[in-house]
This record gives C-alpha cells, structure tokens and sequence, in this order.
C-alpha cells in the first residue's frame, strides 16, 4: 500500500509529499483493533519538532482521507445513496448489491474496509497527535492549539459518521492498542456527548480565519466546529442549541455567502464553504466526480455501476434550476441515465473542485428546522426560503399560504433531499434520524426491513474483539 500512495505522489512537490509520508507514518499504527504496538514516541520525535512538520503531518490526514477506498472520498455518497432511495444500482457487484437491495451481511468487505476501519483510522491518527502534542517543545503556541483543535475536530468528525452508520460505536480517544483492542461499543448518546466536548473544545482552540490553510478551505477554523456542532444538536434534538450554532456561522457574512450562481457552489472558491477537503493524486479531481459523471451506460463492466432513481428526479419542483445544473444526463442506444453532477470536473492537472464536507446552505436547513420545532414558524420560513429562491423557484408562503408546522417540517425534508442530495450521505441519515426510514423505503424497497437502517458491525471485528457484540438482524 505504501508504495502504491508513494508512486501516486512521487511527482508532487515536496510538501505534498511530505504530508503524504508524514500521515502513512502516523497511520502505522491506526488499523483499529488488529494493529502493532503504536509508534507515537518515534512521531513524537520526527514530525513535531517544528510548526511546518507539525502542520504537515495534520494535513497528511486529511490526504488520505481523499486517496483510496475511504468513506470520506466519495464512498460514503456511493453506498448510502444505494442505501437510501436516490441511487440505483446496475453493478453485478454482490456486495454493491447487498447496499441496495438491501441485503447486507456482516462479512462485506466495503462496511469493514471503507467505513468501519477508515474512520478509525482517522480517529486514531488524530489520538496520536493529541498525544504528541503536549511534549513536543518546538512548536509556538499558536499552531499547538490550532493542531489541537483540528485533531479533536477529525476524531468527532468520523465518529458522527460511525455512530450514524452503525448505531452503537466505540468511541476511541487514545491510540494505545492494548485499550482499544478490548473497547466496548458506547451508547450513542454517549458517543454524541464525548463528539461535542470534543467539537466545544475545537471551537474554542481554533483559529477564526483560513491563514493555517494559506487562506483557503482546506483545514477547518473554529466555524467548521460550529457549523458541525449545529449538525450534532439537530441529530440530537437540542432545538435551541442547533439554531444558536447554525445562526454563529451564519451570521460571518465576513466569510460565508450563499453563492448565487449554483454552478460556482462546489468550486474550491466557492464562498459558501465552511470547510473542504483537497485532491491530492495528480490528473485526478474529487472522489465524487470521479465516481458519479457517466461517461459510459453505468451498467458497463467495471464502472461504478450507479446512477440517479427515476423517482428521485421525478421529486424536483417544476422549474427548480438545480435540476439543471447538478444533474447530468448520459444517453446511449441502450438508454438515458441520471447522474448527479455537483462536481463537474473527471480529470485536471489543475485543481478546480475541492470536495465540501460543510456548507452554508445546510447551516439555513439547520436552523430553519430548528425554528420550526421552536415554533418560530415565519423564521424558519425565511430560511427555507434562502434556500428556494436561489435554486429559482418561489418562496414558499406563496406555494402553500397559511403553513402549519407539520407542513414546514415537511417542506424541509424536502428541500435538504434536494439541495444536500449524493452530499455526505445526507439523505440516508435524514431519514433515520426523522423516524422516516421505514416509511419512505417500505415502499420502494422490496426487501426492506426496519434493521437494515443500522449497517452491521463487521464480522471480523468481532471475532478478534469479544467485547463487541452485533446489530440486530445480522
């Protein structure tokens, strides 16, 4: 694997490879549960002697978030899009099968490799770094808390995505083996409480503008761990703290508009993003471009094998022009496919796209939904309706006069399967968190059963580990 990511990377500057070689050092050790005895005390001594080295080997985590097979380049869209009810799926693939039919078993190999162990992989880089950081002398002050924070950031990060997609997790802060050999699955409500001390304490310790990025959006500021922590208590149902932190971010005008043109919206320039994650393999663009542009019938050997459901496109409001601009068509003689086209760039030796993990427009959903569940109806319509008159169509007291709270509640589901659709598995988690999941996919999914919404824990990582125990049904 090494010499493959260093063959990706060799014709880079040296920065860049730097950061690549520096994240495979701290990765050594990450593999959760089989893993070797950690190297923390040759990190400690190698890479944070310095701010540059230290910056760098930050950054090298975010590099192999968006290299490979990992749920954070494009995989997580892939996979929960099967799961919920925007993809289709035409792969001959068993296991890309099992996503959607649904039929998961807990031996598929994408659940363990591209979710279960990336994200601890992550998780445990970041504990490795807080573990270095307080004895490492030669760095100032400045860049330690910022390193802090962006580490306490990435751990919460991934566990949102673990705890989501899996229900009960550990949840693991220390990179020592022997600890996280044995680690019990924590309630979720626990995993949700240890994510926000986690994204309080990265609020306070981050910077408040782009500078440790070079002024782009490529490391997240104290905004990116508020915008997440909107996120959290929405999934949490704290109404009053979710409107508080969507209205923080929202309210930095100095560094986040809604772009107006949708087709500037995923540009690495883009003004509405909170925080992004850059391609980093030559003549490659975002993991999500790469996967959804069809440039052949999806049903061909060997490509990803999904395309847009017919019922999802049919969902869209005459006339929203998000239809036409973040939607691709692919037509042959066998026939017309729907793609989703946010990222509009296959391949560039120049970087145009970065993949947005955060953005504003979901910080207005957020807070609408929040206001609304605080019955401060006409507020919350005033967001939504941010959203709707940029995508074209009118605002909504125009469409249905006299709204009741069920019927705005209603309208924003609606408007987040639009806006956030084949966006970090947004849909999929939208309609388990809403109770909405059986509903919705009852209907359109023969095989559906209520347990399929928790993916299962991976077979492998209970045989070596006694200590955690399966999801229902599996």
């Amino acid at each position: 694997m090494n010499a493959i990511i260093h063959n990706h990377f060799k014709c880079r500057i040296t920065r860049i490879l730097l950061i690549v070689t520096l994240g495979l050092l701290i990765s050594s050790c990450a593999d959760f549960i089989e893993i070797d005895s950690p190297k923390t005390e040759i990190v400690s001594a190698s890479v944070y002697n310095n701010d540059a080295s230290a910056i760098a080997a930050i950054r090298g985590i975010y590099s192999l978030m968006v290299t490979g097979q990992s749920f954070a380049n494009g995989q997580l869209e892939r996979y929960t899009g099967l799961s919920s009810d925007e993809l289709q799926n035409h792969s001959l693939n068993a296991e890309q099968q099992q996503f959607f039919f649904p039929a998961l078993q807990a031996q598929n190999s994408v659940v363990l490799n591209v979710f279960w162990k990336e994200a601890y992989r992550y998780i445990n880089n970041a504990n490795a770094m807080l573990e270095a950081l307080p004895a490492s002398e030669g760095l100032s002050d400045p860049v330690r808390k910022q390193l802090e924070g962006e580490a306490k950031f990435v751990r919460a990060f991934c566990h949102f995505y673990l705890v989501n997609l899996f229900g009960d997790v550990p949840y693991i802060a220390t990179s020592d083996y022997r600890i996280n050999a044995t680690a019990k699955r924590m309630k979720k409500e626990e995993v949700f409480a240890h994510m926000i001390d986690d994204l309080l304490d990265a609020e306070e310790l981050l910077s408040n503008d782009f500078a440790s990025s070079g002024n782009q959006r490529t490391q997240p500021n104290k905004f990116a761990a508020a915008a997440l922590l909107s996120r959290v208590f929405l999934y949490t149902k704290e109404w009053m703290k979710a409107e508080e932190y969507a209205s923080k971010v929202i309210s930095q005008s100095i560094h986040f508009t809604m772009q107006t043109d949708l087709t500037q919206v995923f540009l690495a320039t883009s003004k509405e993003t909170i925080w992004q994650l850059q391609p980093v393999i030559p003549e490659k663009s975002t993991g999500q471009a790469r996967l959804f542009i069809l440039t052949a019938s999806p049903t061909q050997s060997g490509a990803p094998g999904v395309s847009l459901q017919d019922a999802f496109i049919a969902s869209f409001e005459t006339g929203d022009e998000r239809l036409d601009a973040w939607v691709g068509t692919y037509q042959s003689g066998a026939g017309t496919w729907w793609f989703p086209y946010k990222y509009k760039t296959y391949s560039s030796s120049t970087i145009i796209e970065n993949a947005v993990a955060l953005r504003l427009a979901e910080q207005y959903l957020i807070r609408a939904e929040a206001r609304a569940q605080l019955d401060q109806l006409n507020e919350s319509i005033e967001d939504i309706d941010v959203i709707r008159l940029r995508a074209g169509l009118p605002a909504l007291m125009d469409v249905i006069p006299q709204l009741s709270k069920e019927e705005i509640v209603k309208a924003i589901e609606q408007e987040r399967k639009i806006e956030l659709f084949a966006e970090w598995g947004h849909r999929w988690l939208d309609l388990k968190r809403t109770d909405r999941v059986n509903d919705i996919l009852s209907s359109t999914k023969a095989d559906w059963q209520s347990h399929d919404q928790l993916y299962p824990i991976p077979f492998s990582e209970i045989l070596v580990n006694p200590q955690l125990d399966q999801n229902t049904g599996y």
